[in-house]
């Protein structure tokens, strides 16, 4: 047996197995000579550091097999080991790519460990485990077993041609390296997805060494205080402030699409113009300086604001996941007591399984744009937010001596902020830095727009005589961010401010006389029995909200990350902490020392970061009971 030339095929084919799983990330490229070459370049970037990871295990595997000298039997064995490794490598290449894709990154020893405390993520996992994933690993080992003997025993044996092939399979990987790296510097670096660069086998190692050592390492706790618990339970009592004993108070909440706290200046701050209506009708509400959504994707919030439920900690769409999720919505309790109810939106409910999970939720009507009076979508979204405001409006008139609920959710808001044809742009930035001020200073103008629409819908209710009568509820369904005072874009994908800190205000005249603001901490599932004790009405027993009015309200809010990273986070007076499931790392911020989150502090007070993952531990045991009850 020639054991250089065994360990020369089963590291080459290793090195182009573990290029192709990298390959089947990206898809099946377009055969035209500008995109092929796009995805080459790409696939050099994302799998450079893997062809390095079989050069290495080469070159220990050859070291290894010159220390045996002449003995056979220990050469064997050499070559027995490295080949199973090679193929295993392979195998586990296969589920990192799957993995990465539910979890947008790779297996790391602290994942692994903790993924038993949030069993909602093997659900998701499962998900992605499709009979081709299946097929792939258990086909893939015993085809590159086969493929490594064939090439040992069909190739040439001739000394020269066995040199050139290693030389100039040497060439071709140095070669790679190099073209990978520099493609990897150039273009990928700052990606989304850039993690899927990395070698899958050296980021468990890495991960365990780390773990080992403990360095920068949080474990969350798989024990907690029973009391931990009752964050996650509403009281069964009203409490808090009421209406006067008099008609019912026609209620309607507006849930602003992608408005984060930050940029629309109704918690003041630089950017305290860019809703100029709404900041000054706080004279007549309750402003809240510290409302949360419990993650940035459109679905959860619907159901966390609707049915005061926390979402499942997965990577699903609630929506799609549970379209028929059991509960009590805010609009069922309205409408069992007389309420005319309605669900406008300019948007198409067909998305996520809206118009399916809204159906038997209490709603008289629901509407999208396909129902409104604009025939023309301004993007692929839908069509302007002015509509939703124009038919809503129409609803009040239809029948003003009847209490209504009404809901409606704006969505010119909504990347990629298409401003309002014919009405011109300001220039509403205020000089903060940012290298994203295109989109932002277009979305400052359409929050703008959308902010005058609905000072339009507050002018018609007083017009209808409704003015004392009425609760408006105004509220962010997520935050957008856009790549400052953190590298991040879009929204979703952390767990800083601006991604989750939402705008909140009541509106209503009949209680609040003069401008009033609240510090309490709350979050989205908070605001269904807060709008109930408002008009007067008991909490539902399934809602797992707290009233904001309650003055023992719990100084807390959680929330989680879905996307690139999982990360559960919570805010607890004045501190925010993020747990890293996939890294077990921490952060911890003093937000009112560091509103901008820049000076992490873990390091320094690890008995409160230590009861804070309890906190989130006994959030994912109360969610894990309440899905898996549903």
């Amino acid at each position: 047996m020639s054991g250089n030339r065994w360990l020369f095929w089963a590291a080459l084919w290793l090195a182009l197995l573990l290029v192709a799983v990298k390959a089947s990330y990206l898809g099946v490229p377009h055969f035209s000579p500008n995109a092929f070459q796009t995805y080459l370049w790409s696939l050099a970037a994302i799998s450079y550091q893997d062809v390095l990871f079989a050069a290495v295990a080469w070159t220990f595997a050859q070291a290894a097999l010159i220390a045996t000298g002449a003995r056979r039997w220990a050469a064997w064995f050499v070559v027995t080991v490295f080949v199973v490794f090679a193929a295993s490598s392979a195998v586990y290449a296969i589920v990192n790519v799957v993995v990465f894709g539910v979890f947008g990154g790779f297996l790391t020893y602290a994942l692994i460990e903790l993924v038993g405390n949030v069993r909602m993520l093997s659900s998701s996992a499962a998900a992605y485990v499709t009979p081709r994933i299946v097929a792939g690993l258990v086909g893939l080992p015993l085809g590159y077993l086969a493929i490594v003997w064939a090439s040992v025993r069909f190739g040439s044996q001739e000394p020269r041609v066995w040199r050139r092939q290693r030389q100039i399979a040497a060439v071709c990987m140095l070669a790679w390296l190099a073209f990978g790296y520099y493609a990897y510097a150039a273009t990928w670096r700052t990606r989304q997805e850039r993690r899927i660069a990395e070698n899958s086998h050296w980021v468990l190692l890495s991960s365990w060494l780390q773990a080992v050592t403990g360095e920068g390492t949080a474990r969350m706790p798989d024990s907690f205080a029973a009391a931990d618990l009752l964050d996650f339970q509403a009281p069964r009592l009203p409490v808090g402030a009421a209406p006067a004993a008099r008609r019912p108070p026609n209620v309607i909440l507006v849930v602003l699409e992608s408005v984060a706290a930050r940029w629309s200046g109704l918690n003041g701050g630089v950017y305290a113009g860019t809703m100029p209506v709404l900041s000054a009708e706080a004279a007549h509400g309750m402003s809240f300086d510290n409302a949360y959504a419990q993650i940035g994707r459109s679905s959860d919030s619907l159901a966390a604001i609707l049915m005061s439920v926390y979402p499942k900690l997965d990577f699903r769409d609630i929506t799609e996941e549970y379209p028929t999720l059991p509960g009590t919505s805010l609009a069922s309790v309205f409408h069992d007591r007389g309420y005319r109810t309605a669900f406008y939106e300019p948007s198409d409910l067909t998305w996520a399984a809206w118009g399916a999970f809204l159906s038997n939720r209490g709603f008289d009507e629901l509407r999208d744009y396909h129902s409104l009076a604009c025939p023309d979508m301004i993007s692929s979204w839908g069509v302007e937010d002015r509509c939703m405001v124009d038919g809503m409006l129409d609803f009040i008139k239809r029948d003003p001596s009847k209490p209504f609920f009404l809901m409606g959710w704006t969505v010119q808001t909504h990347h990629p902020y298409e401003p309002t044809p014919d009405v011109p742009l300001l220039n509403l930035l205020k000089g903060e830095p940012g290298p994203d001020s295109y989109d932002l200073g277009r979305y400052l103008n359409v929050m703008h727009e959308t902010d005058r629409h609905l000072g339009r819908l507050l002018d018609g209710i007083r017009g209808a005589g409704l003015g004392d009568d009425t609760l408006v509820v105004f509220v962010g369904d997520h935050g957008q961010a856009f790549g400052y005072p953190h590298d991040s874009y879009m929204q979703g994908r952390t767990a800083y401010e601006e991604d989750v800190h939402v705008p909140l205000l009541m509106w209503f005249p009949r209680l609040y006389h003069t401008a009033t603001r609240s510090k309490t901490i709350g979050s989205h599932v908070d605001l269904a029995p807060t709008i109930a004790a408002l008009a007067g009405l008991p909490p539902s027993p399934d809602w797992e909200g707290h009233n904001l009015l309650d003055p023992g309200h719990m100084p807390r809010a959680y929330f989680f990350v879905a996307e690139d990273h999982f990360k559960l986070a919570v805010r607890e007076d004045n501190w925010k902490y993020i747990f890293d499931l996939r890294e077990g790392t921490q952060e911890l911020y003093n937000l009112d020392r560091d509103p901008n989150e820049q000076h992490n502090v873990a390091s320094t007070d690890p008995v409160r970061c230590a009861r804070l993952r309890q906190r989130l531990a006994a959030w994912t045991e109360a969610n894990r009971r309440h899905y898996q009850k549903g």
